[in-house]
């Protein structure tokens, strides 16, 4: 009976031992990463060419706008990977990487990246992917050590403010350029309207009233264009009188990620702008004809482009390509914006509105009429703008200088850019039609469309229209005074007598 049981008792625990040694091993528990501390680890490379990989976690609580992963410290090239909800089982898989030729890596993700950021848990792995053994002083090294921090950027409101008191703020790199801050309405209020001013950046705006909007999906208002200085008129909740209480406004630069940027913002009841907002400048006087070209090119911004334009009258008449202002419907879009350089050292501000009053689809051309000022103001009586001298383009000659003037994308380093000037020469002709486009060399980028093309006397002598780019080999076509129609140009002369 003993050496029955004894029997037994052998069989179960034998069974047992198979049974558990044909179990998986559980995967080692991912390291969790908390805010703001920093984490020491080693990771060993062995013999794991190319897979060696520690692992963490972290979790994205619901009032986080973005978070940070920077890796410090290391004696070699470390990757980094972070998948959202899972673990990360092949590295080319991963949401999110960072794989610079560099030793440490960081890697931001927020709410406006192209995958967004959302609440829950996250899972990061580090790796070292090349296939031999980093060298430190001339000795291979077998373990890495390093350190690992984690970084939320919250959304909480930066301050309080009641309406009619102005606040500065400045967008930091650190905090993934955005900014909220909170304002009481009081019971009563039919209509308010947020207002972005004195900034060099391209300002985007969310409203929203039970906490600070961290996307556009989550804003009641949204604010979202090619304009710097943005406006937000909110003048119903729900197709109702806006609710009295507290409202989250949050600001954000999407475009400019490593360059802090000044602005300042009001809010204000009712659904005009304060007096100060609508003040307009005295524009500067030019010394002399090329600074008078620099003034009368202007930034042309429409709902569904940013270009450039020329002034050619001192009442406000101006020529600028037409896919510039073409809205949605075929037709000129509503509220072109037009801003004008008051510093060469910093984007133009938007000062002023205009309609379309000829265009030509064929010629890509429009002209148009400032009729305003930006937030509704006349243009006072007497009020004159810098203009081009039109040029005859018709006695250009191929090797002649020629000068481009615009707001060309590639001339900025933030998200709205300064006036500027490029030279060139003439290289050539092209006939089209009933005129003949001009050939340069000089630089023609995004956002020169509508700008000055300018002779060695700064007269206007066309419109930069586009570039050809075959295999980096590029050339820039303007379109030239020459194929402005007759009434256009009729126009232009009669408001210059």
């Amino acid at each position: 009976m003993k050496l029955r049981n004894l029997i037994f008792i052998y069989c179960f625990i034998f069974t047992t031992l198979m049974v558990s040694a044909e179990k998986p091993a559980k995967a080692a528990r991912a390291d969790e990463l908390a805010d703001g501390a920093v984490k020491t680890a080693v990771l060993e490379l062995g013999n794991s060419f190319g897979s060696a990989v520690n692992s963490f976690s972290f979790k994205v609580p619901k009032n986080a706008y973005a978070v940070r992963i920077t890796v410090a410290g290391a004696a070699a090239d470390l990757d980094l990977f972070v998948n959202p909800g899972t673990k990360i089982n092949d590295l080319s898989e991963a949401v999110y990487s960072s794989e610079r030729n560099r030793y440490n890596e960081t890697l931001f993700i927020s709410r406006q990246s192209e995958t967004p950021l959302e609440s829950g848990l996250y899972f990061v792995d580090v790796a070292y992917q090349y296939d031999f053994f980093p060298e430190s002083d001339g000795e291979k090294i077998e373990s890495i050590e390093y350190e690992i921090k984690l970084d939320i950027i919250g959304s909480e409101p930066k301050k309080i403010v009641r309406p009619g008191e102005k606040l500065d703020l400045t967008l930091e790199p650190e905090s993934g350029m955005f900014a909220t801050f909170a304002v009481d309405i009081p019971r009563g209020t039919d209509d308010f309207r947020v207002d972005v001013f004195g900034t060099d950046a391209d300002i985007d705006m969310y409203a929203s009233v039970k906490a600070p909007a961290k996307s556009r999906d989550e804003a009641l208002y949204v604010a979202e264009s090619m304009l710097g200085n943005e406006s937000l008129l909110i003048s119903g909740y729900s197709g109702e009188k806006p609710l009295s209480g507290r409202y989250y406004i949050s600001l954000m630069d999407q475009l400019s990620k490593d360059i802090p940027q000044k602005l300042s913002v009001v809010v204000t009841a009712g659904r005009t702008a304060p007096d100060f907002l609508s003040e307009l400048p005295q524009l500067p006087s030019p010394s002399d004809g090329f600074e008078s070209a620099i003034l009368s090119t202007v930034q042309v911004v429409s709902e569904n482009a940013k270009g450039s334009g020329c002034l050619v009258s001192r009442d406000g008449l101006l020529l600028t390509n037409w896919h510039v202002i073409e809205g949605d419907d075929g037709n000129p879009a509503d509220g072109i914006s037009i801003a004008m350089s008051l510093s060469d050292y910093h984007p133009p501000r938007e000062l002023f509105t205009a309609e379309a009053v000829y265009w030509d689809e064929k010629l890509d051309l429009a002209l148009l009429k400032i009729t305003g000022g930006r937030y509704g103001s006349p243009i006072p009586y007497g009020y004159s703008f810098p203009y081009f001298r039109l040029g005859k383009s018709a006695r250009l000659r191929i090797g002649q200088p020629i000068g481009i003037i615009g707001y060309p994308e590639v001339g900025g380093t933030g998200s709205r850019t300064s006036v500027t000037f490029t030279s060139g020469n003439v290289s050539g002709f092209e006939k089209a039609g009933d005129y003949s486009l001009i050939k340069t060399d000089a630089m023609i980028g995004s956002g020169n469309s509508g700008g000055a093309a300018i002779n060695a006397y700064h007269e206007l002598i066309g419109i930069p229209g586009y570039v050809m780019d075959i295999d980096n080999d590029k050339m820039g076509y303007i379109y030239p005074l020459t194929g402005l129609p007759y009434s256009w140009e009729r126009m232009i002369n009669e408001a210059n007598r």
